[in-house]
């Protein structure tokens, strides 16, 4: 059971608002540094009492239950989303609903900041909605959502690592993916989004670089190690405060694993970056017990990597054998991490090169940012230097699988069929 919660779990560091006094001044300055906004930023990314960075994130399977989060200044303390579902002509101002806002406060170095988020329920498949947040009189633009049906056809985006290069370089390409693919029903985001985790610059970039899609598509992420802050020994110590503040899911505990159904599909997101030993033990439970037509597998660290130098022994010796277990159930593993792209399996995997066994093992970069790539057994398929995306879709009979270039060629495709 999804909320089931398997033996006691130490907590990650609480989510802060200053940085303890504890810290010793050599790393407090090292973080201040990372935190620094940049020299000459392209645009303001202090907060005003306009909403900004909207963000659609999904608390219950099939997004019966969606959340709606926000940021504005702290002079904003009682936000409201407003919502209104289309006719067959327009929105009628009839058909209007108000739903009020809670929200957290979080401190960027001279400033603070609240986050705001609406909980939206009693979507209708099918349905057109127009939707805006803040109160009267700064209120955001109106922005569109269409709640899917999931019974049919569910449409995936695929996103890796954004981290460099993300408001100059990505911003189009997550444009170009939207604009290719319009109809897409969810949106994945596989960590590290940002390169510096407590920076708020580089968030306002992400926000910017993703706004089209964030504000239109339910949102799905899981965190990289580059959303934690580290000691000086390079050991991650605390995830941004920024995390949990805009990606609320339903977290089995803290943010660890947590899965959503969508139709016939079952998406598991999992934090690579720490409690591999437990988190393994629940993935073994979780997918026992599924009953889904579809399983995909989704976290930043690949168990596969693109690079020899790159192993994630602990993903290895504590998901890897789960993976082999229910290899019948997984068809899709979705990762980023090592800044290339490449696509393989298993050992023992059969099949033909579009039309593989399960489970697809994959690897992928949106940002500007690239790692050496080391052809590897388990690929089928490897680039390098190539940022790219990836649309997925999934019938109760076959999914298919394309990844597309920023130069939208179609460099890589598959289908996998029951």
């Amino acid at each position: 059971m999804q909320k089931k919660i398997i033996g006691l779990f130490s907590s990650l560091l609480a989510l802060s608002v200053s940085v303890s006094a504890q810290v010793p001044p050599e790393l407090q300055a090292r973080w201040d540094k990372e935190s620094a906004p940049a020299k000459n930023p392209l645009f303001d990314h202090r907060p005003s009492a306009l909403p900004d960075r909207v963000i659609l994130i999904p608390q219950s399977s099939n997004s019966q239950e969606l959340a709606v989060v926000w940021r504005s200044d702290t002079t904003v303390t009682n936000g409201l989303v407003e919502i209104i579902e289309a006719d067959s002509l327009n929105f009628p101002k009839t058909q209007r609903k108000h739903i009020e806002a809670s929200y957290k406060t979080v401190q960027y170095k001279d400033y603070p900041m609240h986050f705001h988020q609406a909980l939206i329920r009693d979507l209708k498949p099918g349905s057109l909605y127009k939707y805006r947040v803040g109160r009267s009189p700064q209120w955001s633009p109106w922005y569109s959502y269409r709640h899917p049906d999931y019974r049919d056809t569910i449409r995936l985006l695929y996103f890796g690592d954004t981290q460099n290069g993300i408001f100059n370089h990505a911003t189009r390409i997550y444009k170009d993916a939207l604009r290719k693919f319009g109809r897409a029903n969810l949106a994945l985001h596989i960590g590290d989004l940002i390169n510096h985790a407590n920076n708020d610059y580089e968030w306002s970039e992400w926000h910017r670089a993703t706004g089209d899609i964030n504000t239109s598509i339910s949102v799905m992420a899981t965190p990289g190690n580059h959303e934690y802050l580290k000691n000086l020994q390079g050991k991650k110590v605390e995830l941004s405060k920024y995390w949990t503040t805009q990606f609320p899911y339903p977290y089995t505990w803290d943010v660890g694993p947590f899965y959503l159904d969508y139709g016939f599909v079952r998406f598991v997101l999992l934090n690579s970056n720490e409690k591999l030993d437990q988190q393994g033990k629940w993935l073994d439970q979780v997918l026992s017990e599924t009953k889904q037509r579809w399983v995909v597998l989704v976290w930043h660290h690949p168990v596969f990597s693109g690079s020899l130098k790159r192993t994630n022994k602990g993903l290895l010796e504590n998901w890897l054998p789960v993976i082999r277990k229910h290899r019948d159930k997984v068809a899709l593993v979705l990762q980023g991490h090592d800044h290339t792209y490449a696509r393989g399996g298993l050992d023992d995997r059969t099949g033909s090169l579009d039309r593989p066994s399960k489970p697809v093992f994959t690897v992928s970069v949106i940002g500007d940012k690239y790692y050496e790539l080391n052809k590897q057994s388990w690929m089928d398929v490897a680039y390098p230097n190539t940022s790219a995306y990836q649309y997925i879709e999934f019938t109760r009979e076959k999914i298919s699988y394309r990844a597309f270039s920023e130069t939208d060629v179609l460099i890589d495709h598959f289908e996998i069929t029951k």
